[in-house]
């Protein structure tokens, strides 16, 4: 019986010529391509990056102008990156976060969540008492002399407690940044998701993929 089943097959396969083998190879890996799009874009959606706040991390492209509910209109100059949608952020998470208010979208990095003091002392951040180092920007971002933020808080509070629930919110350009220093917190439920930290390395490549 197994030897009828296996000549069957060869007969089969010896009837197929290279032309349709080819074809056969060919639909079956673009049907791998579509799926893994389909995944993928269930997870992950892509977006630009506009304006200087997360330099030198992410480069932000140029508002050329505002459309007629007052948002900002971009170049396309600017990095294109993927976030995983649904995502919880972690410590040190880049996110994008709906503003409902504003009826827009802001992407910063989350430094402090519900229950954590933060305060500025000569321009370095301070969670809990502990200064964080933040590797990812340079004295040049952090401790610009002209930042209007280079002590915060400036009502004459020690520090900021974050209110359970939500995310304080930092760009990485802290000289020209406006962000949770300025707006205060941000809901936890306003978070869209996290910008994975694949996506930062390969920015050039997405970002040109994208433009092509």
């Amino acid at each position: 019986m197994l030897n009828k089943v296996r000549n069957s097959l060869y007969e089969k396969t010896k009837g197929l010529s290279f032309a349709g083998i080819l074809i056969n190879a060919v639909l079956i890996i673009l049907a791998l391509i579509l799926s893994a799009e389909i995944i993928f874009s269930m997870r992950y959606t892509g977006i630009y990056v506009v304006n200087i706040s997360m330099t030198p991390t992410l480069t932000g492209a140029n508002v050329i102008g505002y459309d007629s509910a007052g948002r900002p209109i971009a170049d396309t100059s600017g990095d294109y990156i993927y976030i995983r949608t649904g995502a919880k952020p972690a410590y040190g998470d880049i996110v994008v976060v709906n503003r409902p208010a504003e009826g827009d979208n802001i992407i910063k990095r989350a430094v402090a969540f519900g229950g954590d003091r933060v305060r500025f002392t000569d321009g370095w951040l301070y969670v809990n008492g502990e200064r964080q180092e933040e590797p990812y920007i340079s004295d040049e971002y952090r401790t610009a002399p002209n930042n209007m933020y280079y002590n915060y808080p400036s009502n004459g509070e020690e520090f900021h407690t974050v209110e359970e629930g939500c995310v304080f919110l930092l760009g990485d350009n802290r000289k020209y940044s406006d962000d949770s220093r300025r707006y205060g917190d941000y809901k936890i439920s306003d978070v869209l998701g996290v910008v994975p930290k694949w996506s930062v390395k390969c920015k050039k490549f997405t970002t040109a993929m994208h433009a092509f």
